[in-house]
């Protein structure tokens, strides 16, 4: 019986309700048309027999909190939550598709690379919750969508809960659901994120096998036996499963939270790891050979056809011709000049050994050789020992201080940062302030002369190919203290859980940058650096696309954003002929700017798709909010000599909506007002004009992106999209910064290839 009545054709928060899809018994979901934003969206209704019960209202609400924290593909996103005509409402993404348990009744059996590839996306959608502390609680077949692209999607966070300080919730009621709930979550005990991963277990065991692991008569008896009885094994029900999935299902079912897998990423690292070693072995045949990396023949047979054409070359060279033990050869003049230069460059390359201070009897043939070679190897062993001594401990000490002194400064200008500003205006607000903090100009005269010695460190051969490094690493740990001052700076606790998160991808590419961009610098680089160079460029090209990525997808429908992402792939093919030309191996500057271009070309296309949603929302925002303009009145009275004070209300014009920002060319109340003052005013008029559109974070955001087309017309307004969208990501980078310490990871990273960088520059080669 329906406890919720129909609301289709009527409008809560916006949305036009189109058709109920689902009703149970909390309430109704409903598909609807989100008039503002012309897209279709999920609306969530509470039922009204529940609106009075603050318990159900508190659940309901907390749904939307939970899910409103994350932004991930693998969840679905909350545009808004709250009360309207009496009813509570979530406006969630529509997901067409159906849930996992309905896909399982039609289809009955589902392959098992299928079910793998599901899970793959609802748990890298878990990592993302269980990363902002959130534990589902409640993970089943029939809470995972799946939508017409077979993209996993996890719903109904409805009874999800956050975890404390110690990374466990307590909780007293029992909630979940019998088939898939975890021990420890139907005892009552603290839970951690490892209960989801019960529940992940317990649904992989029903979609593969098509039964629950334990059935009975009723809820406390399959309770019972989630909490004593053996965990089943998937295998002996269907026999086409990997002898490694069966394992991996009984692992995350573990009584002991111990003995499951600890993250939901290290299992979706595990089941790719045995996915990719199952396709390794039937690719290499079931009878299981060995797969043949080669031998030492084939390495020989290459080096002797080198040999024998580089004297096919020489021979060309110095005859024009080959030459045979019957031929005389005729040195062809052209060539000498060439030839002779060539030999100068060799006989510099090659240091004459030195002399023996006394004459000592020479050994037997046999043995000259070796006794000559033997001192020669030691002492460039010795050399190159004693420069790693003396210059890696020296280049670890001078990057220390570069981040002591760069953090140092960044964490004084912190009190210029504003939560609300850009990411520009809160660079520039130190440099642009007209009055300074106290040790801000100590420190930033210091910093220049640390500056000046990087620079100067690059003549030191050992630095060279570190100079790059260390001006990301001062850059780096002047941003991370100046937007996480107050972040413990050693900190890798739960480090792990975010390696493979988008703030790290961010950091994974500020590395691959800094050294591309080193070895693009290099001259008559050496085919290894250029391979090196070259992987760097399409590593740092494919970090540039995981970073900046969001969940609003790259805009396709613009012809321009499509050209500029071959235009970008162009550049980057270009830049790695250029890396390892053997004809261009000392062009420096086009393969560095090619680099740019293309990683550069990437990052605007990803966030594309950002620019295009922002401009639709504040042209939304632009014909609902109310500004008060000046006409031409104000000037016609002013000519004629009229009392303008008389005529108050024509000078002054209360526009409609519609009307507010056609004329921008007129003046307005927001004429010659600083941004900070207008950014205020305009987040009142669009929480009035559009109350339930946005939250009080995105007020406050979308008021300061339109504050400068109040001044400037279009054209401020789109170059402050663009810096918003372009930004957007390392902002992301700063807010989450606080939580997963990605600043003291990357100075990490950065320090560490630093001491590799200037190790391997001293051992491969000759320091002077």
């Amino acid at each position: 019986m329906s406890t919720t009545p129909s609301l289709v054709g009527q409008v809560i928060s916006g949305c036009e309700i189109l058709e109920k899809t689902a009703e149970g018994g909390m309430g109704a979901v409903y598909r609807a048309r989100h008039r503002a934003l012309n897209r279709i969206v999920c609306v969530k209704i509470l039922s009204p027999a529940l609106s009075t019960d603050k318990k159900a209202v508190e659940l309901f609400l907390t749904e939307a909190r939970a899910i409103a924290e994350l932004d991930h593909p693998n969840i679905v996103n909350v545009y808004n939550v709250g009360k309207e005509h009496g009813y509570y409402f979530i406006v969630m993404s529509f997901v067409e598709g159906q849930t996992l348990s309905a896909m399982l009744k039609k289809e009955k059996v589902l392959p098992v690379n299928r079910v793998l590839d599901l899970f793959d996306g609802v748990l890298q959608g878990l990592e993302a919750a269980h990363a902002k502390g959130i534990i589902h609680r409640d993970i089943k077949p029939s809470n995972i969508l799946i939508n017409p692209q077979g993209q996993a999607k996890v719903v109904d966070f409805g009874i999800a809960k956050k975890v404390n300080k110690t990374g466990t919730t307590k909780t007293s009621e029992l909630a979940g659901t019998a088939y898939f709930i975890a021990p420890e979550q139907a005892l009552g005990y603290n839970l951690d994120t490892r209960a989801d991963l019960y529940s992940i277990g317990a649904s992989l065991y029903y979609v593969l096998t098509g039964q629950f692991p334990y059935n009975g008569k009723n809820t406390i008896e399959i309770i019972q036996k989630h909490i004593n009885n053996p965990v089943p094994n998937p295998t002996e029900l269907r026999k086409d499963l990997p002898a490694w999935l069966g394992p991996a299902i009984q692992k995350l079912m573990s009584k002991n939270p111990d003995d499951r897998f600890q993250t939901a990423k290290e299992t979706y690292l595990y089941f790719r790891k045995m996915r990719a070693e199952d396709q390794l072995r039937l690719k290499s045949g079931s009878a299981g050979k060995a797969i043949d990396l080669g031998g030492e023949s084939p390495k020989l047979v290459v080096k002797e056809e080198l040999k024998t054409t580089q004297t096919l070359r020489t021979q060309r060279m110095l005859y024009g011709h080959t030459t045979t033990s019957n031929t005389q050869p005729t040195v062809n003049s052209s060539l000498m000049p060439q030839l002779n230069e060539e030999m100068k460059q060799i006989k510099k390359s090659v240091k004459e050994p030195s002399r023996p201070q006394s004459v000592k009897p020479l050994a037997p043939t046999g043995l000259a050789t070796n006794t000559q070679a033997a001192p020669g190897i030691s002492s460039a062993f010795k050399r190159k020992l004693g420069s790693l001594i003396l210059f890696l401990p020296l280049w670890a000490v001078f990057a220390a201080g570069i981040i002591y002194v760069f953090h140092a400064l960044g964490a004084i200008c912190s009190v210029y940062v504003s939560p609300a500003a850009g990411f520009i205006h809160n660079l520039l607000a130190p440099i642009l302030s007209t009055a300074y903090v106290p040790q801000q100009m100590l420190f930033t005269g210091i910093c220049i002369v640390v500056l000046a010695l990087i620079f100067a460190s690059s003549a030191i051969r050992a630095f060279a190919h570190s100079t790059t490094i260390l001006l990301f690493l001062a850059v780096v740990s002047w941003l991370a203290g100046l937007f996480t001052p107050h972040v413990h700076f050693i900190n890798i606790d739960q480090m792990a859980q975010f390696l493979f998160s988008p703030e790290y991808y961010l950091c994974y590419f500020v590395l691959a940058l800094s050294w591309g961009i080193s070895l693009c610098w290099t001259i008559n680089r050496s085919l290894p650096q250029g391979l090196l160079a070259s992987s760097l460029v399409i590593f740092s090209m494919g970090m540039a696309f995981a970073s900046s990525s969001l969940s609003i997808p790259p805009n396709h429908q613009d012809i321009f954003f499509t050209v500029l992402f071959y235009a970008s792939l162009f550049c980057g093919v270009c830049a790695i002929y250029y890396l390892v030309s053997r004809v261009n191996k000392d062009t420096i500057l086009l393969p560095f700017l090619l680099m740019i271009a293309a990683v550069a070309g990437i990052w605007i296309y990803t966030v594309s798709g950002l620019v295009s949603s922002a401009t639709n929302t504040l042209d939304v925002l632009i014909s609902r909010v109310e500004v008060n303009r000046f006409s031409d009145v104000r000037s016609n009275n002013k000519n004629n000599n009229t009392d303008t004070s008389s005529n108050l209300q024509e000078v002054l014009e209360v526009t409609t909506p519609n009307a507010a920002l056609k004329s921008i060319d007129n003046s307005n109340e927001f004429t010659n007002k600083p941004l900070e003052e207008v950014a205020e005013v305009l987040q009142g008029r669009i929480e009035k004009a559009a109350p339930n559109m946005l939250g009080e974070e995105m007020r406050a955001f979308f008021a300061h992106l339109l504050a400068p087309y109040y001044q400037g017309g279009k054209e401020r307004l789109a170059l402050g999209i663009w810096t918003f969208a372009m930004t957007f990501p390392i902002h992301n980078f700063n807010y989450n910064a606080q939580d997963n310490n990605a600043y003291f990871f990357l100075i990490a990273l950065l320090y560490i290839f630093g001491l590799l960088s200037c190790a391997g520059t001293i051992l491969m080669e000759e320091i002077v």
